[in-house]
């Protein structure tokens, strides 16, 4: 039964529906507030409505419903979804309601019951077959008081149909999310055999995250490391991230990390992180973990926010957000997200400016049929440089002030990234949901001119070599497409669901050409650098040595299925496979073109329901990345093959308000490149090099992993997620080597804790919340050089009021206590690679919603 904290709480009055407005006010009106906007296409002239005709159908018929637990608003919109059916409510009045979500065959009707049992509301459908909620009579809530306010006319919209729409966190004011979209159609995290974490949207309001960059450092389970002050990998359970996907279609990061902007969080919906191997989605890659950001989608009803932040060093930043209907029924909508972002650093002379914009409309082309189309661009101008700090001669760290930065203010780092994308997706009422996704990326730079610092000295570490490098040019092409399909079906009196597709992805990037050590500046102390003043800009680039990068071209492509298999009533069995293949060649060298042709990767897991909600699963998954090494014989070898073993337990609680995840893991890692130490000079004229390489390598990653999210009280929100990771070498060129972690720079045990409390009373409307960062000791070698640092803790605060119901403040501050720490550290002395972590900083931030 689902139970509002309070009445005052669950059952706010709507706003007033507005009343009709001349013709020349007409579009004002809608924008103030369209009741009740259908989602599906409108009525034919003189016709009866294709979704009304298809709605009456499926009230009296039963519909298989597969709705995960969640917030009501969400579950409600996925029940509509799952229906094919419009329906519209207001989803701030259920801000505080869940629902245990719909499992089963069930008419529309009974299922909308089912769904909305204990909360005071019913859906009720209309003439056109369109539901909208309206209140039972009024009863009276445990601890209401005398006077509080009852709904009286539900007026704004749920989302917009589609698999993003039935998925998304946005106004659940939740930090659970109960449905994922990294596989076709929308999933329940409970039935995937594999650790799934999600940054909701309210996440990343509560802490204020600016970019992919600030989600993923706070996400359980992933690591950050940095090239330099522009580049940043990620890292989990010991292995690299290699691709990123957005909207369900990959997009690689590390093959143009130098043209590749953070993608701003302004746009994003959520971020779906699921941990281990997954070939049977990504094809080629490494048993680390899959990043999916689902940005946002326009809304059936208007809503509009903008936000103005200011901060730490000179931050400004301003975001706005404009979502709602296009016309007067509804059937096309669209959504405008901008942002500017000015900010400096705690670095002296670093700073970088931001601009973007993505528009995206969507339109409903027939009854269950959905065309989607966005255009997303960013402009980011920075004044970044290569590598950090220098390390000691015994790798231990100069303590240099956290303020010194190894560049200029003459630096320039300035990228363009856009993105075209379309969707084509279509709904059928039996269940059955297929969709065509295409996307068009280009990540290109105006240019890069960077100060490049080196050792002068074997004795004293404070002594550089300093010149410039002037690179133009760099760019890459990205180009995606999906097919997927995806429904139940029945076999041997059962119900299953099976989920066929195909993908394709081709990058072509084209290599910079410039010059490097322009204008050399030897024997520099850095303990007086002054990034204005220490080192001139070049009058010209004549004196460097030209450099031209190779151009390169990858494809990618594969099909795939996957089936959920209905064993008993309480086992799943889900069976997949991949087939695909992988190249990548330089056109300028036809000789270093390596891949493979045709790959098979298997998938299956098993799901079986406990009692109370609880899941036990178990899975195993692989995944395959090419090598470009090359055997005595000069043949390039066999891919590396990442094998990933998962058991765990996973529940939901309190009516599906707060979600657990305890999960172990083994992944193996086979067949990487060691060198042949037996094959001698014969590697010469067989690879052009002299060393030859055979697969022989063997890695080991385990560790287990305790992640919550949620509700775990009245008015609380909590997100925490504890790993434990162990990586091993098993194999290796060096026999010393064995033993060692893959990755002695990131931490065995690490926390990642944040919460947030709704006050009440006479601080009604007041939000405090606060979270920690927690890691244990870890360590670098280079040669016999050591960097070590000691388990530490950040800490980090948020304060939030709710002026009315249009304006809020809010202040963050991060690492509340100003803990000294390196975010990177290393103890190379030749190459500089320490950077510190950010300082106590603050942001304070205005936010207005319509």
């Amino acid at each position: 039964m689902l139970r509002p904290p309070c009445r005052r709480a669950a059952f706010a009055p709507a706003p007033a529906v507005p009343a009709p407005l001349p013709p020349l006010a007409g579009r004002a009106a809608l924008l103030r507030g369209v009741v009740a906007a259908l989602i599906a296409l409108p009525a034919a002239p003189a016709l009866p409505s294709p979704a009304a005709a298809q709605a009456a159908g499926a009230a009296v018929g039963s519909v298989a419903f597969s709705v995960p637990a969640g917030p009501l608003a969400q579950v409600v919109a996925q029940t509509a979804h799952a229906a094919g059916v419009a329906i519209s409510f207001d989803a701030a009045p259920l801000a505080a309601l869940r629902s245990p979500g719909l499992q089963g065959r069930y008419s529309v009707d009974a299922g909308f019951a089912r769904v909305l049992e204990g909360s005071g509301l019913q859906a009720v459908r209309g003439a056109q077959g369109a539901y909208t909620l309206r209140p039972l009579a009024p009863v009276r809530s445990a601890g209401a008081v005398d006077g509080a306010a009852t709904l009286s006319t539900v007026t704004v919209s749920a989302p917009a149909p589609g698999a993003a729409g039935a998925a998304a966190t946005e106004h659940s004011g939740s930090y659970a999310a109960g449905a994922v979209a990294l596989f076709p159609g929308v999933q329940a995290a409970r039935g995937i055999p594999q650790p799934v974490a999600v940054a909701t949207r309210q996440l990343m309001d509560d802490r204020a995250l600016r970019d992919l960059h600030d989600v993923l450092r706070q996400t359980p389970g992933i690591a950050v490391d940095y090239t330099d002050s522009e580049r940043v990998t990620y890292w989990s359970r010991g292995h690299q991230i290699d691709m990123l996907q957005v909207d369900g279609l990959p997009l690689s990061q590390n093959a143009s990390a130098s043209v590749f902007i953070q993608p701003d969080a302004a746009v994003l919906d959520r971020v779906e992180v699921l941990r281990g191997a997954a070939g049977m989605l990504r094809g080629a890659g490494n048993p680390s973990a899959t990043v999916n950001l689902v940005r946002k989608r326009p809304t059936a009803d208007f809503q509009a926010s903008a936000d103005l932040s200011l901060g730490s060093w000179d931050r400004r930043r301003l975001q706005a957000d404009v979502s709602g209907p296009l016309g007067a029924s509804g059937a096309v909508r669209g959504r405008v997200v901008v942002v500017a972002d000015d900010r400096r650093f705690f670095q002296q002379a670093r700073s970088e400016q931001r601009q973007g914009i993505y528009g995206v409309v969507e339109a409903d082309l027939a009854p269950g049929t959905t065309l989607t189309a966005s255009l997303q661009h960013t402009a980011l101008d920075a004044t970044g440089a290569w590598g950090g700090l220098p390390a000691n001669t015994d790798g231990s760290p100069l303590h240099l002030p956290r303020g010194t930065y190894l560049g200029t203010d003459w630096n320039r780092w300035d990228r363009h990234n856009q993105q075209a994308f379309a969707e084509l997706s279509h709904r059928w009422s039996n269940g059955w949901s297929a969709r065509l996704a295409a996307a068009h990326t280009r990540l290109r730079t105006d240019g890069f001119q960077q100060t490049s610092f080196s050792s002068a000295s074997a004795t004293d570490p404070y002594l550089v070599n300093v010149s410039t490098s002037v690179y133009g040019g760099d760019a890459s092409t990205q180009n995606a497409i999906g097919l997927a399909a995806s429904g139940p079906f029945g076999l041997l009196g059962r119900q299953h669901t099976l989920a066929l597709g195909a993908d394709a992805l081709r990058l072509r990037t084209e290599g910079p050409s410039g010059r490097w050590g322009v204008a050399p500046l030897t024997g520099v102390d850095l303990r007086g650098w002054d990034p204005a003043t220490s080192y001139p800009a070049p009058a010209d680039d004549g004196t460097g040595i030209p450099f031209t990068a190779r151009a390169s071209r990858t494809q990618q492509h594969g099909a795939y299925a996957m089936a959920h298999l209905s064993l008993a009533d309480p086992l799943t069995a889900i069976l997949g496979a991949r087939l695909g293949g992988w190249t990548h060649e330089q056109p300028a060298d036809p000789a270093a073109r390596y891949g493979v042709r045709r790959k098979a990767t298997p998938y299956a897991g098993l799901v079986a329901d406990l009692a109370d909600g609880v899941s036990a699963y178990a899975s195993y998954s692989e995944i395959f990345a090419p090598q470009n090494d090359r055997d005595a014989s000069g043949r390039a070898l066999a891919p590396v093959r990442g094998e990933d073993f998962e058991a765990g337990l996973k529940g939901e609680f309190l009516g599906g308000r707060l979600q657990a995840t305890l999960s172990a893991f083994r992944i193996h890692q086979v067949g990487r490149a060691e060198e042949d130490t037996g094959a001698g000079s014969a590697c010469v004229p067989a690879s052009g090099t002299s060393v030859c390489y055979r697969a022989g390598g063997r890695s080991r990653s385990e560790g287990w992993e305790l992640e919550v999210a949620g509700e775990p009280a009245p008015r609380w929100q909590l997100v925490a997620g504890y790993t434990f990771t162990r990586t091993q070498i098993l194999r290796g060129t060096d026999p010393a080597m064995a033993g060692q972690p893959l990755r002695s720079v990131d931490p065995r045990h690490a926390l990642r804790v944040f919460a947030t409390h709704r006050l009440q009373g006479p601080l009604q409307g007041w939000t405090v919340g606060g979270g920690a960062r927690i890691q244990s000791d870890a360590y670098a070698r280079v040669g016999s050089a050591i960097a070590r640092q000691g388990g530490h803790a950040v800490f980090d605060a948020m304060l939030a009021w709710r002026i009315d119901r249009t304006y809020a403040v809010q202040l963050n501050v991060n690492n509340l206590l100003d803990k000294t720490y390196y975010a990177k550290f290393s103890p190379n002395s030749t190459y500089f690679n320490n950077y510190y972590g950010d300082p106590r900083n603050v942001a304070l931030s205005l936010r207005a919603t319509f």
